[in-house]
């Protein structure tokens, strides 16, 4: 019975230290929920341009462990122009996104680099760098004025399903005013957004799951190594608690 107990003591520390690890070293919690701030997120909020009429909701932004800052931003929905594909696509991803139909689209904000992460045409990834006078470096083409302050890089939407881009779009206008507030583990789990997020998860949870796999070898292999001097029988702890004892004798002596 007392084996039991240590084997499933053993177990139980491995899981912890695994999973204490492997979420701490991510910044997420057990949602994908990323719960930091940032005093940047005021000095790095993108300006928005859609077509008028499609206006967004707001932004929501989540900041990870490193300081970068995820600004989503929020549509209602998305609207295709044919009405029948409309409505089964607007199904289709009310199914996927738990009911819910709001369209999100991400910016990327990295401070430390000053560079900016969204998607354009057909979901391709976009990576641009803000130069120090302003403009933006992407693809090796360089954008001019693509910023205000040389911080709030300006998106402008050019599809309709509101992807993005740093090039101006004819026909779209600046969003004034726009409410930002941070992302909640309600709006998280309302909005569908683990499922939204997936890929980006899946990138930093490959990275910290191999960190929580190396500390619990290590700390295995320590504890191997601790059994096999003696260090964990309760004979070594008998004498160390004797010799303790002793210890403080001399002490008090």
């Amino acid at each position: 019975m007392a084996k039991k107990i240590w084997i499933a003591l053993w177990l139980f520390i491995n899981l912890l230290i695994f999973w204490s690890v492997g979420l701490y070293t991510s910044g997420y919690s057990l949602e994908g929920y990323l719960p930091w701030e940032s005093a940047k997120i005021q000095e790095y909020t993108p300006i928005i341009h859609t077509f008028p009429g499609d206006e967004p909701y707001g932004i929501l932004y989540m900041v990870d462990i490193k300081g970068n800052i995820y600004y989503y931003i929020v549509w209602e929905d998305e609207y295709f122009h044919n009405t029948i594909i409309d409505r089964l696509y607007h199904f289709f991803r009310s199914l996927v996104y738990n009911g819910n139909t709001y369209d999100i689209e991400v910016v990327k904000i990295y401070p430390d680099n000053n560079s900016v992460y969204l998607q354009t045409y057909e979901h391709t990834d976009v990576w641009a760098t803000i130069q120090p006078d302003g403009s933006c470096l992407w693809n090796g083409q360089t954008i001019p004025d693509c910023t205000e302050k040389g911080t709030h890089v300006k998106v402008y939407v050019v599809t309709w399903n509101h992807m993005l881009s740093l090039t101006p779009e004819n026909g779209t206008i600046r969003v004034e005013n726009l409410p930002m507030r941070q992302m909640t583990v309600d709006d998280y789990v309302s909005l569908g957004m683990f499922r939204r997020t997936q890929k980006t998860i899946g990138g930093v949870t490959v990275n910290s799951l191999l960190i929580a796999v190396l500390i619990t070898v290590l700390f295995n292999v320590t504890l191997y190594a601790g059994w096999k001097r003696g260090y964990l029988s309760m004979e070594y702890y008998r004498k160390l608690k004797e010799e303790i004892h002793k210890d403080l004798k001399r002490i008090r002596k």
